[in-house]
């Protein structure tokens, strides 16, 4: 299985460091709005959904639904993830990351919008469904296509590196969400009920403004216009991925059944447990969660520097041992009720488990599978766990509590269990640094179009 990730340094007529920059930026703005939306939706699931759309059946019940509402968003992420990625790999990976972007955030500024359950009734839950399902939709494509994008732009000798951008931007996005929501929540309860939430979604047309000028920037991948060149692009790339690379979808979704339930037990799940189970402030906890965000971003980059020496499978294969062994101090941490401390195990989990596995899995699943296929491998194998355990996290972390009276440790049993799993498909996978390598001229750059002449071992068998 040759990597066939092209460089543009023989790019007739553009400046392959004006292109890669380009790439960088307008893969990662998306990714901002991406995360900036979801992180939205998670806090005000945790925060408020419940009283203004779910009333009627009790705190419990109420936060039940509003976690369930989050799940939905991720029961679409696969369908969209693999419609986008199926466009994505037939016609071109930049027009196909405007429609995910628009999707994401008119979808999100509607939500905004909205009427509550005391004006519609009933309505109020079904349109803030429907509404999740298109931006979970458009969300489901879009950081495959930027961990795509951002890895075709890039060379061998950074290529994890590089990819880490969409990734770092995921907690740049998450930061900038937890902050406004964050300042909101200091209105007076009242006002921030009635109208201050709204702020906050309103303003992602902002940003989606902002994003789309960027990726209007940005060419069209060489890899990709390569394979256009040479014919090699697949009319059915999703079934060609699970027809010839079947084991690397399995071993990838099994790494992402670990990775992706990590960020929304910490994400969203803690925040609702440290505040309202646990006597936490508020405030402080978004506090703890923000500077957790921050220190994520250099830690993405730094493990993908990290990557691009060692090789991607030990990085991986760290930080899914890390998490088996912090799943419990984490929530030794969060039961002491100290601000402090609680913050210091958002760091943790964030810097530590996320940071070592966002941007090194980027550059690992895009070298392996081929231009043909790329975005819909990465899509298969991101998105299936995403909606299975990613996205119904905090709801069965939720759960798992109420049924040991506000206890966590099956919480952390199941982010146990996760993990080892994770470790399992982390080591199903073959290490490509040493491959990427192998395929790299004395410049660290190589033929673009090398195995899509050469079909890759697994298309061969």
């Amino acid at each position: 299985m040759d990597i066939d990730i092209a460089d543009d340094i023989d790019r007739p007529g553009l400046d392959p460091r004006d292109q890669r920059r380009r790439a960088v930026i307008g893969s990662s703005v998306g990714t901002i709005i991406e995360w900036y939306d979801f992180t939205l939706y998670g806090l005000a699931s945790a925060l408020v959904f419940a009283p203004l759309f779910f009333p009627g059946g009790g705190d419990f019940a109420g936060l039940l639904g509003a976690f369930a509402t989050f799940a939905v968003g991720f029961g679409a992420r696969p369908i969209g993830g693999l419609v986008f990625a199926h466009f994505g790999d037939r016609i071109g990976r930049k027009g196909t990351l405007l429609a995910t972007l628009l999707m994401m955030g008119i979808a999100t500024t509607l939500i905004g919008l909205l009427p509550t359950a005391e004006t519609i009734g009933i309505w109020a839950p079904i349109l803030l469904i429907v509404l999740r399902l298109f931006q979970g939709a458009g969300a489901g494509a879009e950081f495959a296509g930027a961990m795509t994008m951002a890895s075709e732009s890039s060379d061998t000798r950074n290529r994890a590196f590089i990819a880490g951008f969409p990734g770092a931007s995921v907690y740049l996005g998450m930061a900038l969400a937890t902050s406004t929501f964050a300042l909101i929540s200091l209105l007076p309860s009242d006002q921030f009920q009635a109208w201050g939430w709204r702020i906050p979604f309103i303003a992602s047309i902002v940003i989606v403004a902002f994003a789309l000028y960027f990726r209007l920037r940005v060419k069209e991948t060489a890899a990709f216009e390569a394979a256009e060149r040479e014919g090699t692009v697949s009319h059915a790339p999703l079934a060609l991925a699970v027809r010839s690379h079947w084991r690397t979808l399995l071993a990838g979704m099994a790494f992402f059944v670990f990775a992706l339930p990590w960020v929304y037990i910490v994400q969203t799940f803690s925040i609702s447990y440290t505040t309202g189970t646990l006597t936490v402030n508020p405030t402080h906890a978004l506090i703890g969660l923000i500077v957790a965000e921050l220190l994520t971003i250099p830690a993405t980059l730094g493990f993908g520097r990290l990557a691009d020496r060692i090789g991607r499978k030990p990085v991986l294969l760290g930080a899914a041992i890390f998490a088996i062994v912090f799943a419990f101090p984490l929530f030794l941490l969060f039961q002491t009720e100290n601000s402090v401390l609680v913050a210091l195990g958002l760091i943790l989990g964030l810097a530590i488990v996320q940071g070592a596995t966002i941007g090194v899995s980027a550059a690992m699943l895009a070298e392996l599978f081929p231009t043909r296929m790329r975005w819909s491998g990465i899509a298969i194998s991101r998105e299936i766990p995403a909606a299975l355990v990613g996205g119904t996290a905090p709801l069965v972390a939720t759960a798992l509590v109420g049924l040991t009276g506000g206890t966590p440790w099956l919480v952390a049993a199941y982010l146990v269990g996760l993990s080892v799993i994770g470790v399992i498909g982390i080591a199903s996978l073959p290490e490509t640094l040493p491959r990427a390598s192998a395929t790299t001229d004395a410049q660290g750059t190589k033929d673009a179009g090398a195995a899509e002449r050469t079909p890759d071992a697994a298309s061969r068998r």
